[in-house]
């Protein structure tokens, strides 16, 4: 598929390993969505720089582009890839190049101008300005032809909780699952929210865990009819968010998280909760922020 109609997935470079299955992550992304892939190698030197430098610079970048542009053609050799090397701050750069994109994908960390990308307040400033769904990469990426038959059903893990934030996860989760024919597991964590849990009852517990229940049911409802081919399994658990999406994460495809919202799953870019799920999740995570066009550009609203 050419892909042209269907937007463009933008993967950040750098030269690191990370970076390079970010750019392998995004062609596969591109061949399931049919759309363009397009990477980015942003560099900044300082003003006072000789020609000569500045010419070396760009001579490494390129060289940098062309190799991870040989790796996705590897994936996805059908899909175009556009690339660029451009002169700026990379948060800022990527932020400018979300505007366009489907989604934004980059490494954990790496070397050079992306080196420490979600750690601190770079990552938080991307997290927060990024204007499309942004996908962290966090090792080696396996194309489905390299997998085993039982791991090609490997799920799609999204966490559920009761905001805007979540719903444009939720549409992003959907979206993927169906793209790659894969189920769907929905989690939804609560316990954490109780102030008390000592002080309360059996009974009072089991009457908390069902509302909860109930929640997770809201949330879902709709989604089933937009995309019937989906096999979704509810999940309702206790303890902190991040715990139970990072040991879901093991066998999981991708985990799917809002950026803002109630409780555990809200906060997962802010603080010790964001460090955790980036740096000890076993799988790709995608961070879906509440106005991301997430899963819109596929035809299908959010259910109403």
């Amino acid at each position: 598929m050419s892909g042209a109609g269907n937007g463009v997935v933008v993967a950040g470079i750098d030269g690191s390993d990370l970076a390079a299955e970010a750019a392998r992550w995004a062609a596969a992304y591109a061949a399931r969505h049919g759309c363009v892939v397009r990477l980015v190698r942003a560099y900044q030197l300082p003003r006072s720089s000789p020609l000569e430098a500045v010419e070396r610079m760009r001579h490494h970048t390129e060289r940098q582009l062309w190799v991870a542009a040989r790796l996705a053609r590897g994936v996805a050799p059908e899909v175009p890839v556009d690339q660029a090397v451009v002169e700026g701050d990379p948060a800022e750069v990527l932020t400018a190049e979300s505007a366009a994109a489907r989604a934004l994908v980059v490494g954990t960390r790496g070397v050079g101008g992306f080196a420490g990308l979600l750690v601190g307040s770079v990552g938080d400033t991307l997290a927060r300005s990024a204007e499309c769904p942004l996908v962290v990469v966090r090792g080696p990426v396996e194309s489905d032809a390299a997998l085993a038959d039982g791991d090609r059903v490997r799920p799609v893990v999204v966490g559920v909780d009761g905001s805007p934030a979540g719903e444009a996860a939720l549409a992003f989760a959907f979206a993927e699952a169906d793209a790659w024919s894969a189920p769907l597991v929905a989690v939804h964590a609560w316990a954490e929210f109780v102030e008390d849990p000592a002080g309360i009852t059996r009974s009072e517990l089991e009457s908390l865990e069902q509302e909860e229940h109930e929640v997770l049911a809201e949330r879902l409802a709709g989604w089933g009819a937009k995309y019937p081919g989906v096999r979704v399994s509810r999940e309702v658990v206790h303890g902190p968010a991040t715990r139970s999406l990072v040991a879901r994460s093991v066998n999981a495809r991708l985990v799917v998280v809002g950026s803002f919202g109630r409780g555990g799953f809200g906060r997962v870019l802010l603080g010790s909760t964001s460090r955790a799920l980036l740096h000890h999740a076993h799988s790709p995570v995608a961070v879906v922020r509440p106005d991301a066009a997430a899963g819109r550009s596929d035809g299908r609203e959010e259910p109403r």
